[in-house]
């Protein structure tokens, strides 16, 4: 599946992005997308995105025990990334840690299933069994999305996390069965079912 990778695809309103592999030379463009992105909706990550630093990780190659960074494209601008991340522990190295972040201007166009299923289709090509995630347990947008994407909840960790202004929140943790989730994918594309919500 790498060697697909850049790949075109059409949004919903006719207009093409580009999928890829985000590279060291993206570095820039990536950090100025996250400053765009509010703080609330990229405080589930434990790291500051729009921190260059916090971004080494990424250029790993890309090198499975690293980081997969992907990002998407339209008009030369970065509208979407995600992440998928393995352990290298031999007890959860079938489990992978994914997030996404779509462009809240460019929300409804399909982004969001397509990255989840890049996403998804790296982690089953890679081995991963299962995907997991934390988001704020109120962010209840965010949740219904990632159960749509074939997340359950998992359990709550009780002040988990504190914003810009100090104030903890509890974090949901989810996780998805790749699997079942992309046969239920091919169960809906036989019956004609829609794939994912149009919040995307």
């Amino acid at each position: 599946m790498l060697d697909e990778y850049p790949k075109e695809l059409e949004l919903r309103d006719g207009s093409n992005a580009i999928i890829r592999i985000a590279t060291r030379a993206d570095e820039t463009r990536l950090v100025l997308f996250f400053l765009s992105v509010p703080e609330d909706q990229r405080d589930f990550v434990h790291y500051d995105l729009a921190d260059a630093e916090n971004l080494e990780g990424w250029w790993g190659g890309p090198n499975w025990e690293e980081a997969f960074p992907l990002v998407a494209e339209v008009g030369g601008q970065v509208v979407a990334v995600a992440l998928l991340k393995g352990y290298r522990a031999s007890w959860c190295n079938h489990v992978g840690e994914s997030w996404m972040i779509v462009h809240e201007n460019s929300r409804g166009l399909g982004l969001g299933r397509i990255m989840a299923s890049e996403t998804y289709g790296l982690a089953g090509e890679l081995g991963i069994e299962k995907l997991r995630c934390e988001v704020r347990a109120d962010g209840l947008g965010a949740i219904k999305i990632l159960k749509q994407l074939g997340y359950v909840h998992e359990g709550i960790l009780g002040d988990y996390i504190k914003d810009s202004s100090g104030q903890t929140h509890d974090v949901a943790l989810m996780s998805c069965n790749i699997q079942d989730y992309l046969r239920r994918q091919a169960q809906n594309e036989e019956q004609g079912l829609p794939e994912i919500s149009a919040a995307f």
